[in-house]
């Protein structure tokens, strides 16, 4: 009977670990950043002016298909903060239709 009773704790405290690796594999996957739900937006609002067929900029970000292949250089363009260009210097004050990014869709693009 002990050694049941043991087998049955054994087993209890395994899915419950399993369980718990499962439902945090879940939520890492779903808080991860998606195109269109998280870039898309910070493209659209920041990038595509230029970065659209027809316009100044060598490439496309309007899908993700056209933007796919740049995700290096986009990262690499915000990380050294080149990207969307914006001369004036910061502490001047504010302006309107200002490109900068927010530090939060910095740690977007570079996730």
């Amino acid at each position: 009977m002990s050694k049941k009773l043991a087998f049955l704790s054994a087993s209890a405290i395994l899915l419950a670990t399993l369980a718990g690796v499962s439902t945090t594999a879940q939520q890492s996957a779903a808080d991860a950043p998606t195109f269109t739900r998280d870039v898309a937006p910070i493209l659209f609002k920041h990038c595509v002016g230029c970065h659209r067929p027809g316009e100044a900029a060598p490439m496309s970000l309007v899908t993700y298909e056209s933007a796919r292949p740049f995700a290096r250089a986009i990262a690499n363009a915000v990380d050294k903060r080149t990207m969307p260009p914006w001369h004036a210097d910061a502490p001047a004050g504010t302006f309107h239709n200002e490109r900068l990014l927010t530090d939060a869709e910095r740690t977007t693009l570079l996730s």
